[in-house]
């Protein structure tokens, strides 16, 4: 299993919010890319097939047709997967989480350090 590289509570909360958004809308886990529109709306969601992803050539397809975008690919386990985002606002986020993010959030769990500010751009591994 690879290593984690989940630092902060922001990342734990929107892979949660990714596995459930997948649960609800396709009645499992699965890879979903949110592609954003400049005026912070969802333009489009797209779900892989069962036990697919969006790697490669797929991802930097829908990545440049996409200004702002979210990517979700879960790992074998519940609680586990990839994350990446591109020019993602603090704002959408958390309506995505319906919670406003806090100083705790930000909070280094792994050590004493905290984050400044929301990463607009960000990939995060958390296993």
């Amino acid at each position: 299993m690879a290593t984690s590289t989940a630092r902060y509570r922001f990342e734990f909360r929107l892979l949660e919010w990714a596995e459930n958004t997948g649960r609800t809308l396709c009645g499992d886990r699965r890879a979903m890319f949110v592609g954003v529109r400049p005026d912070t709306a969802v333009r489009r969601i797209y779900f892989a097939p069962a036990l697919e992803s969006f790697e490669g050539e797929r991802k930097s397809a829908l990545a440049e047709s996409h200004a702002h975008w979210f990517l979700y690919t879960p790992h074998p386990e519940a609680g586990t997967g990839y994350l990446e985002w591109f020019a993602l606002e603090r704002k959408i986020a958390e309506r995505w989480l319906q919670h406003k993010l806090e100083p705790e959030d930000f909070i280094d769990v792994r050590g004493p350090g905290t984050r400044n500010e929301w990463p607009a751009t960000w990939r995060v591994l958390i296993a």
